[in-house]
């Protein structure tokens, strides 16, 4: 048989696996509590908004089926730059680019910018397909620390003075701005400010992702770091997978026209165009004036059940055990005591107790992580998470007791 490896080029060897699909083969026995995939809740699917869109589509109009322009559908982007601009991001079509999900506007961003060995900063512990994305081009990684404000914007200002003391130079900032994975952690307004003026300092771009950004339990609407930006320096990415359907695989890319013409080039020799049908499904659900009060429907789902969550982990967890609470998005985020492995403990978790997670490892750079956790209450049901909680803090608890 021939040995495939002998062709490979060189940077297969900085491609790695998901730790979070990896999990998944974990959760596949019957009677498994899954808190492993951020996935949205499947009952959360518009059917009726869906089966309506897709019977008048096809009454006299096919182009649906047809090959789309690379840039994507003129009409949604034109969509999609008025509610861009609505949130303090004057744009038009020209300067949006639809991909197919925001994990393929991450890989065009980083084989348009990245050469190997480039630094970029990102955060630590950060969302595991952008990391994946800037090794595919085998850029460095330097990890930032997060705390309940998200980036540390002190200890980057020292990172990137000694980063200058040699001569180097990140290529840009990779960060989940708002209700972050896995931390659920979102930026501050003074933070988000404070990075701004640093990626000025050193002349290095930002590329925010923000898939969650409308699923927020809040009141108050915390403004894109894009907002703020007046040279171009942001690059913006956004998603309808979390808030309309994932399957349609449509997302967009918000930056100058000059970077978006050349993400174009590069998009074409990858696959030439978003779905043609997911395109036309997200701006019709947009015009019909329906996708907004969805949204509000998401928002009330995914507080009951982060409230469902918070509410077992404060009434089955060890005092050992802490997490962050959310404000938005999909995840919990858990800190065990230090002596505790995650990765470990998971198997024994899945079938001991049937309750599966996804170890916090795989999320940093630096190899720490070992005792941190990620909880996705997306999917599960109220009922299951309360069960599902308690079942892991008997885990955790077992584990205590024999470190003991």
């Amino acid at each position: 048989m021939l040995q495939m490896e002998r062709y490979y080029a060189e940077r297969v060897g900085h491609m790695q696996g998901s730790d979070i699909r990896d999990a998944f083969k974990l959760t596949e026995q019957p009677g498994i509590i899954s808190f492993a995939g951020g996935f949205p809740a499947p009952e959360s699917f518009p059917i009726p908004l869906i089966e309506r869109l897709l019977a008048g589509m096809f009454k006299s109009d096919y182009s649906g089926l047809q090959y789309g322009p690379t840039e994507g559908l003129e009409d949604l982007r034109h969509e999609i730059a008025l509610m861009m601009t609505a949130e303090g991001v004057a744009c038009d079509a020209q300067n949006i680019l639809i991909t197919n999900g925001s994990q393929q506007a991450l890989d065009l961003i980083c084989k348009v910018f990245l050469d190997p060995g480039d630094i970029v900063l990102v955060e630590e512990p950060g969302y595991v397909g952008g990391l994946n994305a800037i090794g595919n081009y085998q850029g460095q990684k330097v990890g930032i620390p997060m705390d309940d404000e998200g980036l540390r914007i002190d200890i980057m200002a020292n990172r990137l003075k000694e980063m200058a003391s040699k001569g180097q130079r990140p290529k840009f900032i990779y960060t989940v701005s708002n209700f972050q994975n896995p931390t659920g952690v979102s930026l501050s307004v003074s933070r988000r400010r404070g990075l701004l003026d640093l990626a000025r300092e050193y002349d290095f771009l930002i590329l925010e992702d923000n898939p969650y950004g409308k699923i927020s339990f809040g009141q108050e609407t915390v403004p894109h770091i894009k907002t703020i930006d007046d040279e171009g320096r942001v690059i913006y990415l956004g998603s309808f997978s979390k808030i309309l359907i994932p399957g349609v695989r449509i997302g967009w890319v918000v930056a100058s026209k000059e970077l978006i013409r050349q993400l174009t080039v590069a998009k074409q020799g990858t696959d030439l165009c978003s779905s043609s049908l997911g395109m036309k499904l997200v701006v019709e659900s947009i015009l019909s004036g329906e996708l907004e009060a969805h949204v509000e429907s998401l928002k009330v789902l995914y507080r009951r059940r982060r409230d469902v969550m918070l509410q077992a982990l404060a009434r089955y967890m060890p005092r050992e055990v802490h997490w962050t609470r959310p404000q938005g998005g999909f995840f919990v985020w858990l800190r065990l005591p230090s002596y505790i492995d995650s990765k470990d403990m998971l198997p024994v978790a899945v079938a001991e107790e049937k309750v599966a997670y996804v170890s916090g490892q795989g999320f940093h750079v630096d190899g720490t992580g070992h005792n941190t956790i990620r909880l996705a209450y997306s999917q599960a049901s109220e009922e299951n998470i309360e069960e599902g909680i308690r079942r892991l803090a008997s885990v955790i608890r077992r584990r205590l007791e024999v470190a003991m």
